[in-house]
C-alpha cells in the first residue's frame, strides 16, 4: 500500500449497507466480485467521501488479519435480513442486529 493510498467500497442491499477497507486493488476487487454475486450494490469510496456521506455505516478494516479471518459476506446478509425482520415486527424475532 502506497503511503496515503486508501481502498474503501461501500456494500449494500435493501436499504443496508457497510463500508469495507482492503489490503490492495486486488482484494477490493475480490470483495467487489463476491458482493456482486450475492446480490449487492457496490460503490467504490474516497477517504474524502467516506468522512461527510458514510461516517454512520458500520466499517470493516480488512487490513486487520483478525478481521479479515471473520468477515463473512454471509453473515452480514444474514444479520440484515433478521433485522429487517425485527423492524417489521415478525413474531420469533427477538434479537436486534447491525443495519
Amino acid at each position: 500500500m502506497t503511503p496515503g493510498q486508501r481502498y474503501l467500497i461501500f456494500l449494500g442491499k435493501d436499504g443496508s449497507g457497510i463500508v469495507v477497507e482492503t489490503q490492495n486493488t486486488f482484494n477490493l476487487e475480490k470483495l467487489k466480485q463476491e458482493a456482486i454475486s450475492k446480490g449487492m450494490a457496490c460503490r467504490p469510496l474516497t477517504i474524502e467521501s467516506f468522512y461527510p456521506d458514510y461516517r454512520g455505516y458500520r466499517y470493516f478494516d480488512l487490513r486487520n488479519a483478525i478481521t479479515h479471518e471473520t468477515f463473512s459476506l454471509d453473515y452480514i446478509l444474514e444479520s440484515w435480513e433478521a433485522d429487517k425482520k425485527h423492524r417489521e415486527g415478525h413474531e420469533g424475532t427477538e434479537e436486534w442486529y447491525i443495519h
